[in-house]
C-alpha cells in the first residue's frame, strides 16, 4: 500500500496534468478571440467609410460579448509563454475594469451607430479603440 505522502503526490500530479491541456486550450481560445476582435476593428473602420452601420453594430456586438467573458480566460497560471503581463493577475479587479470599460464602449457603439451618424459614430469607434489601446499598455508585453 501506497504512503499518504506519496498517494498525495500522485493526487497532485494527475490534477497538474489534467490542468495544462486546458490552460492551452484556454490560451488558445483566448488568442483566436483576440484576432477575431482585432478584424472586428478593422471591418468597423472600413464600414464607417461605407455608411455601413448595419456591420458596425454587429461587429461591436462580437466585440462586447469578447469583453463580457474576457476575464473568465484569464485563470490564475495562464500566462506562461504568452504576452499577457503578471499585473492580470495581481490587479485582476483592474484587469476586470478595464474588460467592462471595453463591454461599455462597445455597447455605447452600439447605441450610436444606431443614429446612422458617422462623425459620431466614428468617434465611439474612437473610444472603443482607446479602450483597447489602454488595456494592452497595462496588461500586455510588447
Amino acid at each position: 500500500m501506497a504512503s499518504p505522502k506519496i498517494f498525495a503526490t500522485s493526487i497532485a500530479m494527475a490534477l497538474l496534468a489534467a490542468a495544462l491541456p486546458a490552460a492551452a486550450g484556454v490560451v488558445e481560445d483566448r488568442k483566436a478571440n483576440f484576432k477575431a476582435s482585432n478584424l472586428s476593428m478593422r471591418m468597423m473602420g472600413a464600414a464607417i467609410g461605407a455608411d455601413d452601420f448595419d456591420t458596425i453594430t454587429t461587429e461591436a456586438a462580437k466585440i462586447a460579448a469578447w469583453a463580457e467573458a474576457m476575464p473568465d480566460y484569464f485563470p490564475e497560471g495562464s500566462g506562461a509563454g504568452t504576452s499577457a503581463r503578471a499585473e492580470i493577475w495581481t490587479d485582476f479587479a483592474g484587469f476586470k475594469d478595464a474588460a467592462e470599460a471595453h463591454y461599455n464602449a462597445a455597447q455605447d457603439l452600439i447605441t450610436v451607430a444606431a443614429k446612422k451618424d458617422s462623425a459620431s459614430t466614428g468617434d465611439a469607434l474612437k473610444a472603443l479603440g482607446a479602450t483597447c489601446k489602454a488595456c494592452h499598455q497595462k496588461f500586455k508585453s510588447w
